[in-house]
């Protein structure tokens, strides 16, 4: 049986951009744009892991895909480009869930959690291993498996991959599509101070009312919202009275319901409140708040935790 050295460099070239420089141009890029940060040993790990792949791809098309040792390769090769899949979505790292993916941005945090993407790829990668598995039995044998005589058990598997793998694609494009068509406006955070007519400062009130649109023009619907607000200390010019980096007030998480598709829901607000025991400090001390909004949803089957800070100066 000849080897097929040509097919042999070039798949080997072709899984060398796949599985190592596109990973590595992509890191590089999230990491100038500030957006994902990836450790160095992740970055081995991917081209240890990559150049694995590469071997498998070259082993596999030195020989002829009417050969039974062609199908043997390609079947361990799809089990093991599913075992890559699986350590890309975390699937290996302790206390790290499967599918969560996390991105910083300035001001921003989002928590992802993408575990029907990674069961998806990881369906799609077991029933192609099965259709080569059973491609090397039929070639090795000299024999077609069929069900009921009329379809073949290979070609069944076969399209099924296929279909299963125009799902993924066509899922992740709707997704791009709809969170393109997403939005959500601020339009303002008043500011209250109440002092209820009297000089002692324990019956004050402070609170912060943020409102909001939430413009959904996608496919999706935005289900079971939960939203939360926090206030925090960044700075302050007497930490005696007022220290820094200290939770002073906040909401309790309110539920929202759903954000239908293709809907603009309007004066939506939530409305954080200044822990009484901290006023006297902010009545004596300039500072800088911080506000965050945490938001809690689920999207087109992706659970999603977005965080967003907002700075305010607090001047007595």
């Amino acid at each position: 049986m000849p080897i097929q050295v040509a097919k042999m460099i070039l798949h080997g070239i072709l899984h060398a951009i796949l599985y190592i420089a596109v990973p590595l141009i992509l890191f590089e890029i999230l990491s100038i744009l500030n957006i994902m940060t990836f450790t160095q040993e992740f970055k081995i790990t991917i081209i240890i892991i990559g150049t694995i792949g590469v071997v498998f791809s070259m082993l596999m098309h030195a020989f002829p895909k009417d050969t039974s040792a062609n199908r043997i390769i390609a079947f361990f090769s799809t089990i093991y480009s599913g075992f890559f899949l699986f350590y890309l979505f975390g699937g290996f790292t302790p206390g790290v869930q499967l599918g969560t993916y996390s991105i910083s941005l300035p001001m921003i945090e989002i928590l992802l959690g993408l575990q029907v993407f990674a069961w998806l790829l990881l369906g799609a990668s077991a029933i192609r291993a099965l259709q080569y598995f059973i491609e090397a039995i039929e070639l090795r044998k000299k024999k077609e498996y069929n069900i009921r005589k009329k379809f073949k058990l290979s070609t069944i598997f076969k399209a099924l991959g296929i279909i299963l793998s125009l799902i993924v694609v066509g899922y992740l494009g709707t997704i791009i599509y709809s969170a393109t068509r997403l939005n959500f406006n601020i339009h303002n955070t008043d500011i209250v101070y109440d002092h209820n007519n009297t000089p002692d400062l324990s019956d004050d009130i402070i609170n912060f009312t943020l409102t909001f649109d939430v413009i959904n023009q996608g496919i999706y619907a935005i289900y079971n919202v939960y939203i939360a607000s926090y206030i925090y200390t960044l700075t302050s010019s007497n930490s005696s009275a007022l220290p820094e980096g200290k939770r002073i007030g906040g909401s309790s998480e309110n539920y929202y319901g759903t954000y239908h598709s293709f809907t603009t829901t309007v004066d939506q607000q939530i409305t954080a409140n200044i822990d009484p025991s901290y006023i006297p400090g902010l009545n004596t001390t300039n500072a800088v708040l911080e506000l965050k909004i945490s938001f809690t949803t689920m999207y087109a089957a992706i659970a999603i935790n977005l965080n967003i800070s907002i700075q305010y100066p607090w001047n007595v």
